[in-house]
């Protein structure tokens, strides 16, 4: 009984370790795939599999160690096929990127002049409110407008984005939306 804990334990650790292998294989930190440690730990697996076991949580902690083995498997066993066959390819910093998923970067997520009335509109808000409105800061406040204008359109796949003031609980508020 203690012994094939022992072994369920070895089992989910080397598991990790092959993953750990594979994960640094698809990064470009290692140079060929790790075969042999995988037959290796699937011949354990399957021996293992072959052989009864009793106790319902030691039979439970097995299945769910070889269901991730093989769901490991067939995932490994898809990217590496998709990179041999060309559908991935290693970008410059080495992860991988699948063929064809690029979105296009929107040149300008945001229309200038929409930028400066944005600005100019967030200065009047602020001064409605009693804050500080100073038109020395309407450069700041475009820049920083033009900034997060990126940032949204990167994380949204490159769509355009606008802005609307808004005065909340008596503070300006500068809210984006996406077109």
């Amino acid at each position: 009984m203690e012994d094939l804990k022992a072994v369920l334990d070895l089992l989910d650790y080397e598991l990790s370790a092959l993953k750990q292998q594979y994960d640094l294989f698809f990064q470009g930190g290692r140079r060929g795939e790790p075969t042999r440690e995988r037959k290796e730990l699937e011949g354990r697996i399957l021996a293992l599999s072959r052989r009864s076991i009793i106790n319902t949580t030691d039979q439970l902690r097995f299945s769910n160690i070889q269901g991730r083995y093989w769901s490991y498997s067939n995932l490994w066993t898809r990217t590496v096929r998709d990179l041999e066959e060309g559908r991935l390819r290693r970008d410059a910093t080495g992860m991988l990127t699948r063929l064809g998923t690029e979105k296009p970067a929107v040149k300008d997520p945001v229309d200038s002049g929409h930028i400066d009335r944005v600005a100019q509109e967030l200065l009047e808000a602020r001064r409605t409110c009693g804050l500080s409105g100073d038109p020395a800061e309407l450069a700041a406040l475009r820049e920083s407008l033009a900034s997060r204008a990126k940032e949204i359109s990167a994380s949204s796949g490159g769509k355009k984005v606008e802005f609307r003031v808004s005065i909340e609980e008596g503070k300006p508020k500068v809210k984006a939306s996406l077109s």
